[in-house]
């Protein structure tokens, strides 16, 4: 009988994943929506909690808390949205001779080697495949762009109801469960905000540390546009792995045409804020209740990179953080109620 209900279970978690796989890009929607819903209300609860202190009803106080951040946000991207676009615009420009001369150097040198690249019929033929390329690209962008737009507007939402209802949502929620399992739900729900909270305390932090760290150094050396390739770096830096280098392309793009010195003094100043960041920094902004292995943050990084895209690589370290700090906080629960 155990091991029918064994194999049950088995297939029952099979049946669950191949769906999941199945249907991932439906339910990567799903999840980065309820993810950034749970996120904002995390966010806005204490400044909710503080507004209904002082005598404002539920519905009100999240109908505050909602529209200070839109409009917080709103200010920051009318702010520095044309800045970024005028700059990156420059910056394109500016990098472009340099990167064709990359090229034109790396197709030299395969040529000495043998490797004979097909070349192109002429200017005229290559800007005209850049341009389609290019409109391609902006039309795919702008459908992903109204997509993720509605997705953040269906998010805030959510975070109204949540904020407005929480105390009623997680009474209802424990009601639903048995009576053994309400102290580990309450446990594992603390568990789960702290490490949610802990995470993305962390995560902004040493986003900062690394954006002033690395305008410092350009800045240092006089590399222009600092603050906007800073920007760029403390940006990315919320892409586990991956995001330090693609920040640090366009940096080496605009410190090679001053020489390869400042470019390899560039990029051993991207080397050593990421030392810095990973040993020191982070550690010291992260708690070790918020904090996984590299090998297993790798891992989930590639795992949900390759099934969810852009949205799998952002949650892949808070949706580990989070399972883990669940699991830890029900097993100290069973462990107190069953000593």
């Amino acid at each position: 009988m155990k091991r029918k209900k064994t194999v049950l279970y088995g297939a029952g978690i099979a049946v669950l994943g191949f769906s999941l796989y199945a249907g991932r890009a439906v339910f990567a929607q799903v999840l980065t929506v309820f993810a950034l819903a749970a996120a904002f209300t995390l966010i806005l609860a204490p400044l909710c909690r503080k507004l209904e202190q002082k005598g404002l009803s539920p519905s009100l106080a999240s109908a505050l808390c909602v529209s200070l951040f839109v409009l917080v946000a709103a200010l920051i991207v009318s702010a520095f949205v044309p800045y970024l676009i005028a700059h990156s615009i420059e910056l394109i420009r500016r990098t472009t001779p340099t990167l064709t001369n990359l090229l034109r150097r790396s197709s030299e040198m395969l040529g000495e080697m043998g490797v004979h690249l097909k070349q192109q019929n002429g200017v005229t033929d290559m800007i005209a495949r850049v341009m389609s390329s290019v409109t391609a690209w902006l039309a795919k962008s702008g459908v992903a762009f109204a997509t993720q737009t509605g997705q953040i507007a269906f998010s805030l939402v959510l975070t109204y109801y949540l904020l407005k209802e929480r105390g009623l949502i997680v009474s209802h929620l424990i009601l639903l469960l048995p009576l053994s399992w309400r102290m580990p739900f309450l446990s594992a729900m603390l568990g789960c905000k702290n490490a949610v909270l802990g995470y993305l305390s962390g995560v902004l932090k040493t986003s900062v540390f690394v954006a002033l760290a690395t305008f410092a150094g350009l800045a240092m050396l006089g590399v222009r546009d600092a603050w906007l390739l800073s920007l760029f770096m403390g940006v990315f830096e919320i892409l586990p792995y991956i995001g330090p280098v693609l920040a640090s392309v366009p940096i080496l793009l605009s410190t090679l045409p001053q020489g390869l010195y400042p470019a390899m003094l560039a990029l051993l100043l991207v080397i050593a804020v990421q030392q810095v960041e990973g040993n020191f920094i982070s550690p010291y902004f992260t708690a070790s209740s918020t904090s996984i292995h590299p090998l297993a943050a790798l891992v989930s990084v590639f795992v949900l990179g390759s099934l969810f895209g852009l949205w799998g690589i952002l949650l892949a370290v808070p949706l580990v953080v989070t399972a883990r700090s669940v699991m830890w906080s029900v097993k100290q629960t069973q462990n107190m109620m069953n000593p």
